[in-house]
Order: structure tokens, then sequence, then C-alpha cells
């Protein structure tokens, strides 16, 4: 393998969730930077794989199904990655299937305040811009910026929808340890999601006490210290690394 093509990325969402591109040009995308292999990760879902899976194939590119969970430990939401796992899984699905409709109850109550605060965001607007009908927030945050309140999408989230801010509604989640389950039973990998980024990090002992099979440890917002130390308790415990 040549320098050029020994990358890989393992946490990549598409617009089945709260990504930009569809799943063929995520696909594109990698093969344009030169990655050796992907792997599809969308917000609790799992539609975007066989769109993705079949335009690796085409494009030669090595392509590994996922899909991050969100799931609560302590009263807390933190990610979940499930790598491998199989698209058609009866048991995943279901339990995906729940959360899908958590957020679509979620998403009218933050359409709700919006348009409390004055900001005139219309459910079917934000629906269109999905590309399963999985609404979140980033979709709202699209559409706050087209309705002219915010600039950007960060600036829609830092106004608006993010916590602490006046139309964030906390999302309702699926228990870690089921979570865990669930991916193993749909055959595929659990691994601790970015464990150095905010609750994940507060937590991270927490979490090392479930059985997960590996860490997230590299991420563009790990820094080179965390990096290391989450290398070397994956290799003390005998977990896998993905980034």
């Amino acid at each position: 393998m040549t320098a050029s093509n020994s990358y890989v990325d393992l946490h990549l969402h598409t617009n089945h969730s709260d990504g930009s591109d569809a799943p063929a040009r995520v696909v594109e995308r990698a093969v344009e930077h030169g990655l050796a292999a992907i792997a599809i990760t969308d917000h609790d879902t799992l539609s975007g794989l066989t769109e993705g899976a079949e335009a690796a194939e085409a494009a030669g590119l090595a392509f590994l199904p996922g899909t991050e969970v969100s799931t609560e430990c302590d009263a807390k939401e933190l990610h979940v990655l499930g790598l491998g796992v199989r698209a058609d899984s009866t048991e995943l699905t279901d339990g995906l299937n729940v959360l899908v409709d958590r957020r679509a109850s979620r998403a009218v109550e933050i359409i709700s305040r919006l348009n409390e605060l004055g900001v005139p965001v219309q459910l079917e607007n934000v629906r269109a811009r999905t590309a399963k009908g999985l609404i979140g927030r980033m979709h709202i945050a699209q559409e706050i910026v087209e309705q002219g309140h915010a600039g950007t999408i960060q600036d829609a989230f830092d106004k608006y929808i993010k916590k602490g801010r006046p139309a964030f509604i906390r999302k309702k989640a699926m228990p870690c340890s089921e979570t865990i389950e669930r991916i193993h039973a749909a055959g595929g990998l659990a691994f601790i999601a970015h464990p150095g980024l905010g609750d994940q990090y507060k937590r991270f002992g927490r979490l090392l006490s479930f059985p997960f099979d590996g860490i997230e440890v590299y991420h563009s917002r790990h820094s080179a210290e965390k990096i290391k130390a989450f290398e070397g308790i994956a290799r003390e415990r005998n977990l896998l690394m993905s980034g």
C-alpha cells in the first residue's frame, strides 16, 4: 500500500443523518482523497449503507458498514460506534427505528420552540432536507440559515439549538448496555466513540466497565496526549483501535 492510499476513515456521516453529502458522494470524495477504506456510520440509522457499499464496490474502495448510536449512561447521552454490522439485522434496525421515531418527536418540539422565538421554521421544509426522513438538528440548522435567522450552520446551533440554548431539546437515547448487545447481535464490534470529547471523556472510566470491543483512539479533535493515553489503555486492555 502506497503512502497516498494508506489511510482509512472509519467514522463518516452522510445526508442520511447529519452529513451534507449522499453516500455515493462520500465514497467519491474518499477516492479523491486517496483513502484505502471507509466506514459509513450515520447517526442511529443503517439506511445509507446499501448505496455506500455499492458505490464503494464500483470504485474499488474497501467499505465497512456501521452506525453511530445515541446511547445513555448515567443520565448522559454518549455515542457508540458499531462497525462491521449487518445492514439487515432485525435486532439492530428495530432498536434504531425507535431512535428514529424519537428524533422525529424531538424535531417537532424544537421547531415549536423556534416558532415561539419568532423563527418561522416549518417541519415539512426540514423533512424535505433529509434523505430518508431521519431528521437531525443539522437539517433544522440549515433551515434556520435559509430563513435568514443565522449566518452559518454553527451560528444557528450557537444561537438556538445547541445545549443550553432556548430551542434545545435533549435526545432520548438507548441504554449503553442495550446498544452494545444490539451491535453484537448484528455481527458488529462496539467502539467508544471520540472518548476525548465532552461527556465521553468525563465518563470514559465508566464506559470501560461495559463490554466494548475497542476505542476510537484517533480523532481530529483528540490531542496528541490523549491519543497516546488511549493507545496505552487499548493495548493494556487488549481493545481494538479505530479512528
